[in-house]
């Protein structure tokens, strides 16, 4: 095999170089980093790809799988390469320090966790692990670190499992923009506490605002056989709330709103936040941009929200963004949807679910 050693200041650069050079055939052997030198104050780290051009001869299969397999290796790489060089500089700058972390790295992109805070997992893994001589037991190590990591942010509250045996309901209302599925995730929730939980569930809509919502909660209620009760004012709500005090949970739909119009956010507010005792659960759909979601949370702190529910986690592959969330904003999460379907697509996750649910190896992410 016909071999030679490429230089450069990052990967892909070298791989062009390649394969300018020797061509597409051109196999990558190995890669490692060479570290800024500490006697040259202007200098800067470089990669060292070693790369080969297989000569022509007879074939051997047992030589053609060994050689199948590095290359299917090498092309996996490379594409975690590619994956991270439409990143930040930052990522740059954690490979030549955790050049193993390349695949970990990509995982973590691709699913869309944002770039500091994979950058940061994977320093912390780093600085956690030991010191391993064997490349390939050291990605283990670190992968399984990172995965640590992850778990350690997320945190899970079940609230939707009392029963009345207080005498009193657990009252749980919904909030969050526009378009999140408040209305649907309610309906799943409902029919789930009604027949896996064997629970009395009540329903409650205080959205005027959008047309057709009591309708489209009532209409599921109907087919449960569930009560549903419109309340738009507090003496409307203290009346639905004394109808419903059987109920082993009560359920309440709020209007969605602009996280931008304050007014509106307060008004919701002052109507359950008004000396009841009602739990908040705020919705956001992973489909939005995760500034979206940061400004959505931060617009409805002033709720105190006490869990998260994440929706539509089926129609993005970027559900990364929810370990972003619970990181920035210190919130267990208790329910994510991932369909349509009332009640099926509904999940009250563990932490490991749903880290694979983030990750896209849960249900309809396989």
């Amino acid at each position: 095999m016909n071999k030679k050693v490429f230089r450069a200041a990052n990967i892909q650069e070298a791989l062009a170089n390649i394969k300018d050079e020797m061509g597409p055939d051109a196999m990558i052997l190995s890669t490692r980093k060479i570290p800024k030198s500490p006697r040259d104050p202007y200098g800067r780290a470089m990669f060292e790809v070693e790369a080969g051009v297989k000569a022509v001869e007879s074939s051997d299969p047992a030589r053609e799988d060994v050689n199948l397999g590095a290359l299917k290796s090498d092309i996996a790489e490379i594409r975690d390469m590619i994956a991270i060089a439409g990143f930040g500089s930052g990522m740059q700058s954690i490979l030549c320090k955790h050049f193993e972390s390349v695949g970990i790295l990509s995982s973590l992109l691709r699913c869309g966790v944002s770039e500091r805070l994979a950058a940061s997992l994977i320093e912390a893994a780093a600085e956690a692990m030991p010191m391993e001589s064997d490349p390939e037991q050291r990605v283990r190590r670190l992968k399984k670190h990172v995965m640590q990591l992850c778990l350690s942010r997320l945190k899970i509250k079940d609230y939707f499992e009392r029963s009345n045996s207080s005498g009193v309901p657990h009252v749980a209302a919904f909030v969050g923009p526009t378009g999140v599925g408040k209305t649907t995730t309610i309906a799943k929730l409902a029919a789930f506490l009604t027949f896996n939980r064997k629970m009395k569930v009540g329903l409650i809509s205080i959205d005027n605002y959008r047309i057709g919502a009591f309708e489209q909660l009532k209409a599921y209620a109907g087919i449960m056989g569930l009560v549903c009760v419109p309340a738009f004012t507090g003496e409307d709500l203290a009346c639905a709330l004394d109808r419903m005090r059987s109920m082993d949970m009560v359920l309440i739909d709020t209007a969605g709103h602009s996280h931008y119009d304050k007014e509106k956010i307060d008004e919701i507010l002052g109507l359950i936040k008004n000396d009841f005792k009602i739990s908040v659960h705020l919705t956001l759909s992973v489909t939005a941009e995760l500034i979206n979601m940061r400004e959505a949370a931060a617009a409805f702190s002033v709720f105190n929200p006490d869990t998260y529910v994440f929706t539509k986690i089926d129609e993005t592959k970027r559900c990364g963004k929810i370990l972003d969330q619970v990181s920035e904003f210190d919130i267990p999460v208790s329910l994510v949807t991932n369909g349509q379907k009332v009640p099926e697509d509904l999940i009250v996750p563990d932490r490991q679910q749903l880290l694979k649910l983030i990750l896209g190896k849960g249900p309809k992410g396989d």
